[in-house]
């Protein structure tokens, strides 16, 4: 059960996928893709969604992003329903079109409702939701360009904190890198088994993945294991011990004691709390989970 990458496809001649979905305790399990994604909560409330490692819980009207490469799973409560809409953006074309995007970090987290900012961004959103439902001639087509260009300049201004990037990073490999840890996390792979797997040194594999991650390889390769730890937690009735060797840790105490330091309880403790977002029969018989979501 490898953490998955989403292959994008993006509507007919337009730089992005779009999508818009609706039902009761929607999940997304832990995945990654390249693009920059864009969503809005359009109802319902404590939207919960794993970002890199850190839990965000959204409620109706809230916008948020997730950055390039970033692993990210969402749940909903069982007993409540969901209406999202957003956007993944076609990396190539990003940093073909808009090469500063390149330098980007996103910073877009519970944005304030009050700015003018949020208003044009919920606007652009609406507005593409609405034009993508049509057949989508040449005219059409630059009405959801213009909306999706203010919605770059505006991120641009308003949203990312602009990174000096020397040399730009060899995104090829890091998306290598990250498909690999990812189909690989649950084996004894390190940051040095890495390295020899590519035939590069750590020095180099660090900063290319970590330009792109926002993290060491070390720290990354903990974060994948972890996020896939807590999705079988609360998907599953594995044992603690059968859930650590199954992630890729050296025994229970080393799982316990990282998730302990993630998420300030022990994994039985965490299941415990949150395994009632996921485990409800009745409820999964009611709804369609949609995967591509994120």
């Amino acid at each position: 059960m490898p953490i998955a990458y989403e292959e994008i496809d993006n509507l007919a001649r337009l730089p992005f996928k779009f999508f818009k979905r609706s039902n009761y305790a929607p999940k997304a399990p832990t995945h990654w893709h390249t693009g920059i994604e864009i969503d809005y909560l359009v109802s319902g409330e404590d939207f919960k969604v794993v970002i890199a490692g850190q839990t965000h819980h959204y409620n109706s009207g809230d916008i948020w992003a997730i950055d390039r490469s970033q692993i990210h799973a969402a749940t909903g409560h069982k007993d409540r329903y969901y209406y999202v809409m957003g956007l993944i953006i076609d990396n190539n074309f990003l940093e073909k079109e808009y090469p500063s995007s390149k330098n980007w970090r996103i910073k877009m987290d519970h944005i304030s409702r009050d700015t003018a900012s949020y208003r044009q961004l919920r606007k652009n959103l609406i507005t593409i939701a609405e034009l993508v439902d049509q057949p989508i001639s040449d005219s059409i087509r630059f009405l959801i360009l213009s909306e999706f260009f203010q919605m770059i300049a505006l991120i641009d201004s308003e949203y990312t904190e602009k990174t000096a990037v020397t040399t730009p990073p060899n995104q090829s490999l890091a998306d290598t890198v990250i498909a690999y840890i990812a189909n690989n996390s649950s084996t004894n792979i390190t940051a040095q088994s890495i390295a020899e797997h590519f035939r590069i040194s750590q020095v180099t594999l660090n900063k290319e993945l970590s330009q792109v991650t926002k993290l060491p390889l070390g720290k990354y390769l903990k974060q994948v294991r972890l996020m896939h730890a807590r999705y079988l937690l609360l998907s599953t009735n594995y044992s603690v011990a059968y859930i650590a060797n199954y992630c890729g840790f050296s025994s229970a105490k080393v799982l316990e004691r990282n998730f302990k330091a993630w998420k300030k309880m022990t994994p039985s403790q965490y299941r415990k709390a949150f395994s009632k977002y996921f485990n409800d029969a009745n409820c999964k018989n009611k709804l369609n989970t949609y995967h591509n979501i994120w």
